[in-house]
């Protein structure tokens, strides 16, 4: 019996190492926010002078919560997530958001000030130059969620820029390994199991296909159908839920496409259809515009039910009909949030005010109710681990 225990004592020190291993990160992803300005309180139905969704004068409960829901989807919470992928937390701040920007880098955000990508004076047609500064949620300023493209592709071969809205409830670690396929020499993804296996759980908008390898996959978005009538060719891209791998000639590109200013009132840029809705002068419509006709086929439209979910009906109230345009269309709502990777809490109210659903059908308020739970839920946890250190 003795013999028995000395075997056990010898044998616990060795399974307790094993439980508390954790291996080495695949890499490490930028997950990205921007800030426009500070709010103003007096006037928050003014978008452009707010600065839009991301300058919520009470940001910061989004930033922590975010940030924790991503730590908990990531490779810091192996034994719970099984995530290979580590992350770090990265605020792009315009000068004018300065002064209440200081809670990112208490909260571990690496903050990066940065004005807007290009001078608005410099914009070489008229409408565009004029209409740009007072358009969508945060004029000219939401142009800083392209610096997204010009973190070192080195350090962060994947960025996630994300409104401070969102929540991450699963790894993306599937989104990854397809994305980084392409790039592998054969050490991790590539034709690997990891890679293979991974495009094959990727959720795809109307279930087509990935690109083909070896065509990389450059970006992941989900698209808007909420801000455009149903069958409306090009759909802007949702500015809120963004992957893109780093590269400074595609950060370039956009500016030279800005700068160019070549965007018609109703038919978008270049005239081909991409705009009509709103957000069209901005990431929404230029995002659109890049991969669907400048590059087409280097991105994926990621499944709205599974990815950016934001409690969205399926069909038009006025007409009925699926506002994606398909004969038929499926209810995100009824998707089970256990099977859900991000929320963005658009038409469900942000959870750190009290909920205004008014006006939503009970599907939609049970769906919220839902979403804010998990938010709660989360916050819980940030609060007692932030308690116990």
């Amino acid at each position: 019996q003795q013999q028995q225990q000395q075997q056990q004592q010898q044998q616990e020190p060795q399974h307790d190492a094993a439980i508390h291993t954790i291996p080495t990160p695949r890499a490490t992803i930028a997950y990205a926010v921007s800030l426009t300005s500070c709010g103003v309180t007096s006037d928050r139905h003014d978008n452009i002078r707010n600065g839009g969704h991301s300058s919520d004068p009470s940001f910061h409960e989004g930033a922590a919560v975010l940030k924790h829901s991503i730590h908990l989807s990531s490779i810091r919470n192996y034994h719970e997530s099984k995530s290979l992928f580590d992350y770090e937390m990265i605020a792009f701040v315009h000068p004018q958001a300065q002064s209440c920007s200081s809670i990112f880098a208490s909260l571990g955000y690496t903050v990066q000030l940065r004005e807007t990508p290009f001078n608005v004076t410099s914009i070489r047609k008229k409408f565009l130059r004029d209409h740009i500064v007072k358009s969508g949620c945060c004029g000219e300023k939401e142009y800083l969620k392209l610096y997204a493209y010009a973190l070192d592709e080195e350090r962060y071969p994947i960025v996630v820029h994300l409104d401070l809205d969102s929540l991450i409830l699963k790894p993306l670690d599937d989104l990854f390994w397809a994305m980084l396929d392409d790039d592998d020499d054969g050490g991790g993804g590539g034709e690997g199991k990891e890679g293979k296996e991974a495009r094959s759980r990727v959720q795809v908008m109307h279930d087509k296909p990935l690109p083909p390898k070896p065509k990389p996959i450059d970006a992941y978005f989900t698209r808007d159908y909420n801000m455009v009538n149903p069958g409306h060719k090009h759909v802007g891209v949702q500015g809120g839920f963004l992957i893109v791998k780093p590269n400074m000639d595609a950060f370039n590109e956009y500016v030279s496409i800005v700068l160019e200013g070549d965007f018609h009132q109703g038919s978008g840029w270049e005239g081909k259809g991409y705009g009509g809705y709103f957000g069209a002068q901005q990431i929404q419509g230029v995002c659109s515009y890049y991969y669907d006709y400048k590059h087409p086929g280097t991105a994926v439209e990621l499944d709205k039910c599974y990815y950016n979910v934001m409690a969205d009906g399926p069909r038009q109230e006025k007409t009925n009909r699926c506002r994606d345009g398909k004969d038929t269309c499926r209810d995100c709502r009824e998707m089970p949030v256990e099977e859900i990777y991000s929320v963005h809490f658009t038409l469900c109210s942000k959870p750190w005010h009290c909920p205004a659903w008014v006006g939503q059908n009970s599907v939609t308020k049970d769906i919220c109710a839902k979403f804010h739970g998990e938010w709660f839920r989360i916050r819980e946890d940030l609060e007692k681990d932030g308690a116990a250190r």
